[in-house]
C-alpha cells in the first residue's frame, strides 16, 4: 500500500481535537437547587456506565471520520507489480504526425483518430503518472515528463509535420528522455511506452533495443479505409535554361500507389501567365510522365506548378517550381593579346549579353563578382593570385569557361582545373583528332539538335591538348574525339574547358558552326541564378546568386507564411538555410519571395514524397520485427473501425480514496444517529 500524496497525512493529528474536547468537556456547569439529593444520587449510579459507554462510542466514530476523511484525501493505492521497480509510473505517448496520417479512416483523418486515442489513453491514466508527449517534431517541449491535463493540450496543438520518423529515431529519443528526467528529477517506476502511427514500411527502421525490465511497450496501427493515393513525384524542363520566345517542354511524373486504375486524371499546370490542363490514366501501381510543351512568353522571375486532383492524401497533389528568364546576361572576357576574335563575335549575336572585355592583367575584382559567366580566352599564363580569384568566383556560383592558349604554363593551369574539378591538361597530341562522337544525351545539348548525332568523323583539329585525371575528377566529356580524348568538357559544377586552343596552328575549330552553339549554351547555363525548387526535409540549403552583402534579416514570405531564414552571404551568392525544426514547422510547401528591401528572388518550396508510397508493415511482421531487435514485451493491436471502438487495457493501480471517503461518512452518520435517538 502507497500514498499518492504522503505528506497530506501529517493532517492525522487533527483526530487529537475530539479526545481533547472530550477529556475537557468544556460545556458550562450549571446549579440547582433540591430539598434532598437522595433521588439524585440513584439515578446517577444507575445511568453512568450507559453514559460512559455512548461518549466513548461518539469518541470513536469522530476519531475514525477524521482519520478516514485524511486517509481518502492521501489517496491511498495498492501498486501492482510492486517488485520491478519504485518510484512515480510513467507513460510515453508517440503521436505519429507525418503526412502519410491525412489518409482517412473510419472516423475521420488516421491523425485525428490517433490523436483521440492518445487522449483516451491519458485520461485512465493514475493521477500521479508521468506523461511524455512526443512526436516527429522531437524539440524540446517533447522532452519533458508533464502532467495530463498539459499532454492533452499539447495532442490538441499538434499537427501534421513535413519531416517523418523512423522508429529508431522515436525510442533512441525517448531512451534518453528518461534517462534525462531519472537523472535531473526522480526515478521512475513501471513505464509505458505508447506508438499510435500507420508504420509504413520505410519508417519501421529499428536498431538493437535494449529496453529495461520495468518497459512495457504497446503499438496501436491505424489502418486507412482506402489505401489509395496518386501523386506528383517531379518535375523537370526538356532545355536546361529558359529563354523568351523559345520552345520549352515541362515535363511531370505522376505515380499511382493505389491498387485501383485512375482514368482521366486531371492535371492543371501554371507557368507564370500560361495555364493548361491535361489528362492522364495511370495503371494500378504504375506510373506516366505528362509533356507540355509550350512557347516562353514570360520574362524575369516565373513561378508555376502543376497539381492533380486527388481523392485523399493532398500534400503531394502540388509541385512548386520557379525560375528566370534573364532579360541579360554578363560575361567577362579575359584576354591577352593572342586572344582569338571569334570569342566575343560569338557572345556578340545575342543582344541580351554584355561582354566586358579585360587583359589578365587588369583583372577588375568587383566585376567579376557581378559576372555570371567568366571566360578565359587563350591565356598561357594564369598567376596564381588569378586562380585564388576565379575559384571563390566558382563557388559563388559564377560559371567558368576556360579556352587554352597555343603555349600554356601547365603547372599554372594544373592548380585551378583541379580546383574546377577538371583534369588537367598535358602534353600535345597531333593524331587522330577528328572528332568522332558528340555526347548529345547530356542535358548540356538538350533541344540542341533536331535528331539525335551519330557517329561522326568530322576534321577539326591539327592538334589538341591531351588530358589526364578525368577519372578522379567527375569531369564528363561531350565531344570526343577519335583518339578517345576529349575536346570539350564540363564539371560536375558546370565548369567548362576546351582542349584546343583557338590559334590557326591548332585546327578550324572556330570556323565550326558547332563552336559559337556551344559558347552560347556556357552563356545560358551561366544565367541560372537558383534552383527551379527545393524539398523540405531532404534540402537543407539553397543556393542563390544575388548580391547581397547586408546585416539585415532576410525574409521568405508566401501568402500564407513570413519566415526569417539563416543565411551565409558571400561575394554574388547567399546561402538560405532551410533545414532545422523550426523552418519545417514554419515553412509550408508553396511559392516564396526572398525578401529585403526588395525581392531579391524567388523560390518554390516542395514537401518530400517519401510518405507517399502506401506500404504499410503487417501487424505480425511488426511483432517479428520489434522481437528481433529485442522489444520482446510488446503488444499490437490494430485500429481499421475507428479509435473509439478500440479497447484501452491497462495495468493500473488499486486505488482505495472512495472507500475511505465513505467510510468517514458512515461514521459521521452513526455520530448524528446516537446523537438524536440514545438518549
Amino acid at each position: 500500500m502507497e500514498f499518492v500524496h504522503p505528506e497530506r497525512l501529517w493532517f492525522l493529528f487533527l483526530s487529537l481535537i475530539p479526545v481533547i474536547i472530550h477529556l475537557f468537556h468544556f460545556r458550562k456547569r450549571k446549579n440547582f437547587y433540591f430539598s434532598s439529593l437522595r433521588f439524585l444520587q440513584y439515578l446517577e449510579k444507575e445511568q453512568q456506565n450507559v453514559r460512559k459507554l455512548k461518549h466513548f462510542i461518539l469518541l470513536l466514530c469522530r476519531i475514525l471520520a477524521i482519520l478516514a476523511i485524511v486517509i481518502a484525501f492521501a489517496q491511498p493505492q495498492l501498486i501492482k507489480n510492486v517488485g520491478q521497480k519504485s518510484g512515480k509510473n510513467a507513460v510515453i505517448i508517440y503521436l505519429d504526425n507525418s503526412f502519410s496520417l491525412s489518409a482517412f479512416g473510419a472516423e475521420g483523418t488516421l491523425f485525428s483518430e490517433g490523436r483521440e486515442l492518445a487522449k483516451r489513453i491519458i485520461s485512465k491514466l493514475e493521477p500521479d503518472t508521468r506523461v511524455l508527449i512526443c512526436s516527429n517534431l522531437l524539440d524540446n517541449q517533447e522532452q519533458r515528463f508533464i502532467s495530463k491535463a498539459a499532454a492533452k493540450n499539447y495532442l490538441d496543438k499538434l499537427e501534421l509535420y513535413a519531416l517523418p520518423r523512423t522508429l529508431n529515431e522515436i525510442l533512441k529519443w525517448q531512451q534518453q528522455c528518461i534517462k534525462q528526467h531519472e537523472i535531473q528529477h526522480e526515478k521512475l517506476g513501471n513505464i509505458k511506452q505508447f506508438l499510435i502511427s500507420d508504420f509504413q514500411q520505410n519508417q519501421c527502421l529499428i536498431e538493437n533495443q535494449e529496453p529495461k525490465s520495468n518497459q512495457t511497450f504497446f503499438a496501436y496501427q491505424l489502418k486507412a479505409q482506402n489505401a489509395q493515393n496518386a501523386y506528383i513525384d517531379s518535375v523537370w524542363f526538356s532545355k536546361p535554361t529558359h529563354q523568351l520566345q523559345t520552345e520549352q517542354q515541362l515535363n511531370v511524373r505522376v505515380i499511382n500507389a493505389g491498387e485501383l486504375n485512375q482514368k482521366h486524371m486531371e492535371l492543371k499546370i501554371e507557368i507564370g501567365k500560361i495555364k493548361r490542363t491535361l489528362f492522364a490514366e495511370l495503371n494500378t501501381k504504375g506510373q506516366t510522365t505528362i509533356s507540355f510543351p509550350y512557347t516562353e512568353t514570360n520574362s524575369g522571375l516565373v513561378t508555376g506548378s502543376a497539381q492533380i486532383n486527388d481523392a485523399q492524401i493532398h500534400f503531394d497533389d502540388t509541385w512548386y517550381f520557379s525560375y528566370e528568364v534573364p532579360e541579360q546576361t554578363s560575361i567577362y572576357l579575359i584576354e591577352d593579346e593572342n586572344s582569338s576574335p571569334a570569342v566575343q563575335k560569338a557572345f556578340s549575336v545575342e543582344p541580351r549579353y554584355k561582354i566586358q572585355k579585360t587583359s589578365i592583367s587588369q583583372v577588375n575584382s568587383s566585376a567579376l563578382q557581378e559576372s555570371d559567366l567568366i571566360v578565359l580566352n587563350g591565356l598561357n599564363s594564369i598567376a596564381s593570385g588569378i586562380t585564388q580569384t576565379l575559384l571563390e568566383a566558382h563557388q559563388n556560383g559564377q560559371r567558368i569557361l576556360i579556352i587554352p592558349g597555343e603555349q600554356i604554363l601547365f603547372n599554372e593551369y594544373r592548380a585551378l582545373l583541379e580546383g574546377l574539378s577538371l583534369p588537367v591538361l598535358g602534353n600535345i597530341q597531333n593524331s587522330q583528332l577528328a572528332l568522332q562522337k558528340i555526347n548529345d544525351n547530356d542535358p548540356f545539348f538538350a533541344g540542341v539538335f533536331e535528331k539525335k548525332q551519330e557517329r561522326l568523323n568530322v576534321p577539326l583539329l591539327k592538334k589538341s591538348y591531351s588530358v589526364f585525371g578525368q577519372a578522379q575528377s567527375g569531369a564528363t566529356s561531350l565531344l570526343i574525339l577519335r583518339s578517345g580524348q576529349p575536346l570539350f568538357l564540363r564539371s560536375s559544377d558546370h565548369a567548362f574547358l576546351f582542349t584546343s586552343a583557338l590559334d590557326p596552328s591548332f585546327g578550324s575549330l572556330v570556323n565550326q558552326s558547332l563552336f559559337p552553339t556551344i559558347l552560347l549554351r556556357c552563356a545560358e547555363y551561366a544565367s541560372k541564378r537558383f534552383a527551379e525548387y527545393a524539398v523540405l526535409g531532404k534540402d537543407v540549403q539553397i543556393k542563390v546568386r544575388a548580391n547581397y552583402q547586408q546585416e539585415a534579416p532576410l525574409l521568405l514570405k508566401s501568402p500564407q507564411t513570413e519566415f526569417i531564414v539563416q543565411y551565409q552571404s558571400s561575394p554574388n551568392l547567399l546561402r538560405i538555410q532551410i533545414g532545422g525544426s523550426a523552418a519545417l514547422e514554419k515553412l509550408k510547401a508553396n511559392h516564396y519571395e526572398l525578401l529585403s528591401s526588395n525581392i531579391l528572388a524567388k523560390l518554390a518550396l516542395n514537401y518530400n514524397r517519401s510518405e507517399s508510397e502506401l506500404s504499410y508493415l503487417e501487424p505480425t511482421l511488426l511483432k517479428q520485427r520489434f522481437g528481433e531487435k529485442g522489444i520482446k514485451n510488446c503488444t499490437f493491436n490494430q485500429v481499421s473501425n475507428g479509435q473509439s471502438l478500440q479497447d484501452i487495457e491497462l495495468e493500473s493501480n488499486t486505488t482505495f480514496w472512495r472507500f475511505f471517503l465513505v467510510l468517514a461518512l458512515s461514521f459521521l452518520f452513526i455520530e448524528l444517529a446516537l446523537l438524536k435517538w440514545w438518549k
